[in-house]
């Protein structure tokens, strides 16, 4: 079995130099695959092997969100960004590593990121309702 990556990376094996930041439990590194009208995308990763943000530790979901935070912040110093998208997937169909992380994604004026999407419809407050209700049942 081929070890993690990510978690190579963590443990200090692999990929130094790519490390921009690291805590005791979390560490950022870029993407290696970005957008060319979003540079700096990074992920933000807990150092040990975690697959979802259900299952990790209060310490270990506080350090990389604490994290989060201070990317957010170094975005728009470090590449000119006038924001940024915040993004965590969990195991969605396509995902090939199956290691928590926390996508940060710089923002700049007329990037084209975000597309209006002709699927998205107005949902009536009824249903956002019982959508809360359903979800407030699992809290």
């Amino acid at each position: 079995m081929t070890p993690c990556p990510f978690c190579l990376i963590g443990a200090g094996e692999a990929d130094a130099e790519l490390v921009a930041w690291r805590t005791a439990n979390a560490y950022v590194v870029p993407v290696p695959s970005q957008r060319p009208r979003n540079p700096g995308h990074c992920l933000v990763l807990p150092t040990a092997h975690v697959t979802s943000l259900d299952t990790a530790s209060a310490e270990v979901r506080g350090e990389v969100f604490e994290l989060v935070s201070r990317v957010v912040g170094a975005v728009p110093r470090a590449f000119g960004a006038v924001g940024s998208i915040v993004q965590q997937n969990n195991a969605i169909p396509g995902q090939v590593l199956h290691h928590l992380h926390v996508h940060v994604i710089p923002r700049f004026e007329g990037d084209g990121f975000v597309q209006p999407d002709p699927s998205k419809v107005e949902v009536p407050f009824e249903v956002r309702a019982e959508q809360a209700a359903l979800l407030r049942a699992q809290l």
